[in-house]
């Protein structure tokens, strides 16, 4: 089976766009910056020294999940693009959307409210990075629409899922509510 780009829809393509665009954004462009005195700054500057960094380097937690978020939405853009299906409980579109939004949510803090470290600029790289993760969450939504999936349905696939997880670690999905029985 080949790829082919005429088996991407709207949200898959919007999912391509935001994963190649996070991608390059994470370690090519500056996240955050410091402002240093004039004084420094000629020291800085002969020593080779950078007063900005990229997510990669200054997200120590949330670039593993910008990562994945990455790597789940191009395997989700290559499956379609050979048009395979990946089973899981839960649809992958959903996944998607999910870490694309998670993902939104908490740059959009780092970038607002809670900076990685005192006194940093905001570069343009991390608004250029929420943007993406936006696109990525917005064109997973797309895809689940287009493939018939609603957020109804993903709650249920997540409720049957989460059941027969706990129905094999030795709980009983049918009994919830009922006192044990000693006997």
């Amino acid at each position: 089976m080949s790829f082919e780009i005429s088996r991407l829809r709207g949200g898959d393509r919007m999912i391509a766009i935001g994963a190649l665009a996070l991608f390059i954004f994470m370690f090519f462009f500056k996240w955050f910056g410091v402002e240093v005195p004039a004084i420094v700054s000629a020291f800085v500057a002969a020593s080779h020294v950078s007063t900005s960094a990229n997510a990669w380097h200054t997200l120590e937690v949330i670039r593993w999940l910008l990562f994945v978020t990455v790597l789940v939405s191009s395997a989700w853009v290559v499956l379609q693009g050979l048009g395979r299906k990946f089973d899981l409980p839960v649809s992958l579109s959903a996944i998607v959307a999910g870490l694309g939004a998670l993902c939104a949510l908490l740059v959009f803090y780092r970038v607002l409210i809670s900076h990685p470290f005192p006194h940093a600029q905001v570069k343009i790289g991390a608004w250029l990075g929420l943007i993406s993760c936006a696109v990525i969450a917005y064109g997973g939504y797309r895809a689940m629409s287009d493939e018939g999936t609603t957020l109804a349905d993903v709650r249920e696939q997540a409720r049957a899922s989460f059941d027969s997880v706990t129905t094999a670690a030795g709980g009983d999905a049918s009994s919830e509510g009922e006192a044990p029985s000693h006997t």
